[in-house]
């Protein structure tokens, strides 16, 4: 077979049919988690692709920082999302009655608690409020003292509209909230080292909503239905689908159909 790149994957088969035989409480839960688990590796996934090299140029960096910083604020979100969701079935107001979904959410919440400590989770907390959900007034105008002088405030407008970028908002609404966050650090390395904790933050928040998933999908799913049947199986795609992230990048730019970017 040729112009094709083989895929393996473990699959496990059900159908709407065997679902509806569930709870429908245990179906909505399984629904929202299934949701937020496949958002959140399809978003930490596109983060790798997005990690190209710093060329210098400031015009094609600050695209660069838009796009990477764009995926990392929209992961950490939705994270946050699936721990409010938690909250919303295992908290102090459940909204079910069921005891096994309280109970489960329950656990997912002290689990979670776990990893709620260090200066990524604050970040990520931040930036989730004021400068991924909402784009708010009051929050700008509180960012902007903290602008750094050196900050990128050109506008980019090449001739295909979705190649603009407008680097003030980045700096306003995003470094700018960093910096409130890190006022009390100086020093270019230690910003970087908390950065880098943010992002060890949002893998350790991916790894417990996996597991929280399959913790669900295991007690809602699996036991009552008799137990799951995984089998292997091979899928040949098109070989632009599958690539190593170190190999092939998500592009900046995008040419239009004539060729012109």
């Amino acid at each position: 077979m040729t112009n094709k790149a083989l895929m393996h994957l473990t699959q496990i088969d059900y159908t709407w049919d065997q679902m509806n035989a569930i709870p429908e409480d245990h179906l909505a839960a399984l629904s929202v988690l299934s949701y937020a688990v496949s958002e959140a590796n399809a978003l930490s996934r596109i983060y790798l692709c997005q990690a190209h090299e710093y060329t210098g140029e400031k015009a094609v960096d600050s695209a660069t920082n838009i796009h990477r910083f764009l995926i990392i604020r929209t992961w950490s979100s939705r994270l946050f999302e699936a721990k409010d969701f938690f909250d919303s079935i295992g908290g102090k107001k459940p909204e079910t009655e069921d005891n096994l979904l309280i109970e489960l959410a329950g656990e997912a919440l002290r689990k979670f608690d776990e990893i709620k400590n260090g200066d990524g989770y604050y970040v990520a907390r931040d930036i989730r409020n004021e400068a991924t959900n909402h784009y708010g007034f009051i929050a700008a105008k509180k960012n902007i003292p903290h602008v750094p002088s050196n900050m990128d405030c050109a506008m980019y407008i090449p001739e295909a509209s979705g190649n603009c970028f407008y680097p003030l908002g980045e700096a306003v609404m995003f470094h700018a909230r960093l910096n409130r966050r890190w006022k009390n650090v100086p020093s270019k390395d230690g910003r970087d080292r908390l950065f880098r904790e943010w992002l060890d933050w949002n893998l350790a928040a991916n790894r417990w909503l996996e597991e929280c998933h399959g913790i669900f999908c295991n007690q809602l799913l699996f036991e009552p239905l008799g137990g799951a049947v995984a089998r292997k199986e091979k899928y040949w795609v098109p070989p632009e689908m599958v690539g190593n992230p170190k190999e092939r990048l998500t592009p900046v730019y995008l040419r239009d159909l004539e060729g012109h970017s």
